[in-house]
């Protein structure tokens, strides 16, 4: 009898620890609705932005052709129409176009008071780079932890890797590849309703925080591929 259980016991206790494990790295709803906010890694138009929900991260591609009152807005136009986009100074990074520059953005949309607009965090383009040196930069192009560990605060980059726990703060964890670790910060709207495990491989579209000497990530965008 006591043999029989110390065995149900320990395959609780098995149970538990497999449990524990695969939920590592796991944060977010796992079901969707139509009202939820979505990621979409590909390009795409400014007619199918109009349709997503609100908080949804987006990359468009075509010319930025006027500004708009409030010293931050311009006005963004591809081949199936236009769209207001709001650009802070710092999400420029050194780049300077002109209506003719081809320009890819990426951001989240935003619908206030019935009206779409997308919330940049990152433009790149044909138009001229003034980069100085400890200037945040924005890389298109997936980098690896040591490189991003080595860019300025604010630099916005892209990451292949995995999310292998959970860290102290409810929004913390350690995102991992090939070339080392480093921390991450994923704020719960930022899911968009993705279930990740540690086995997972993810995209995460993130700015270089430089904190107290400390290299975070903080994270806008993740995907599963």
């Amino acid at each position: 009898m006591k043999r029989r259980s110390i065995f149900y016991i320990l395959v609780v206790l098995l149970l538990l620890c497999a449990a524990i494990v695969h939920g590592q790295g796991f944060i977010g709803p796992s079901s969707y609705n139509s009202a939820q906010p979505v990621m979409i890694s590909r390009h795409i138009t400014i007619t199918e932005a109009r349709n997503l929900p609100h908080d949804s991260f987006v990359i468009l591609n075509g010319n930025i052709t006027g500004t708009l009152p409030g010293g931050k807005n311009y006005t963004f136009r591809d081949n199936t129409g236009e769209i207001a986009v709001e650009i802070d100074a710092k999400h420029w990074r050194g780049l300077s176009v002109v209506p003719g520059d081809s320009v890819v953005i990426y951001g989240e949309v935003k619908i206030q008071r019935g009206h779409v607009l997308i919330k940049v965090h990152a433009i790149t383009g044909t138009g001229r780079i003034n980069v100085r040196q400890g200037q945040p930069v924005m890389i298109s192009q997936p980098v690896i932890v040591m490189e991003a560990r080595n860019l300025p605060h604010d630099s916005f980059v892209i990451l292949n890797g995995n999310i292998v726990n959970a860290l102290p703060g409810g929004k913390n964890y350690t995102f991992r590849d090939s070339s080392g670790e480093i921390s991450i910060d994923i704020s719960p709207k930022n899911w968009r309703g993705l279930t990740v495990g540690v086995s997972d491989r993810v995209e995460i579209y993130c700015e270089v925080k430089i904190q107290k000497g400390q290299v975070i990530l903080k994270v806008h965008a993740i995907n599963i591929f």
